[in-house]
């Protein structure tokens, strides 16, 4: 019997509404658990608190979904974090951050096979976190860019350019997967191997396999 494709119980995620107080105003706010930790640590980041920070947002957004809007904000976040990864950091400052990501996230090597991800990762494949590790990331989805993959990934690791965008296909039974997905360079300190982040930077759809 093939493995769900979301095997996690996800009712630790439903929206919880939060009441934050800024410049005299309140806002009654619904989000999912993993945004307000992302917009706990970007406010951290700037030395704010979370009301403070929603409150500045709040002044700047135009638009009929505020709550919408935060969402997209902390996966624009996440990706500049990830982007971040191509200055040279150290391994647990490159996985804190995949951590804080959101969206699907690993590390990789030249070889393609996966260092380590986030929990976001691990649920979207469907797969204990221990059996990927290690495991090449090419048996677990296809990815298509414009012109050579290989040609794409010398340039990237070269510093020959800043990003890969590629699209993601994964096949499990009766169902194709397909994504967007980003890659970076990730520079360790004191390193001289290069290895890449992959972000998943749109959520799956699914869709029926072509007959024939």
């Amino acid at each position: 019997m093939p493995k769900p494709i979301f095997p996690v119980n996800f009712a630790d995620q439903a929206p919880k509404a939060r009441i934050v107080q800024y410049n005299k105003k309140r806002y009654s706010i619904r989000l999912e658990p993993v945004f307000w930790r992302a917009l706990e640590m970007v406010a951290s980041d700037h030395d704010l608190k979370v009301g403070k920070f929603i409150g500045k947002l709040e002044t700047i957004y135009q638009g009929p979904n505020f709550s919408s809007f935060l969402r997209v904000f902390c996966m624009i976040s996440a990706e500049r974090h990830i982007a971040s990864a191509e200055a040279d950091t150290n391994k647990d400052t490159l996985l804190s951050i995949i951590n804080a990501s959101p969206s699907p996230a690993a590390l990789i090597a030249q070889d393609m096979t996966i260092i380590a991800s986030n929990n976001a990762f691990y649920n979207w494949i469907g797969e204990d976190k221990y059996a990927l590790e290690g495991s090449s990331i090419n048996k677990l989805f296809q990815l298509r860019t414009k012109g050579l993959l290989q040609d794409n990934l010398k340039e990237l690791l070269t510093a020959q350019t800043t990003h890969i965008d590629a699209r993601v296909i994964r096949m499990i039974p009766g169902k194709v997967i397909t994504a967007q997905a980003r890659m970076v360079r990730a520079s360790l300190f004191k390193q001289k191997k290069q290895n890449i982040v992959i972000w998943i930077a749109s959520a799956p759809r699914l869709a029926s396999p072509r007959s024939g």
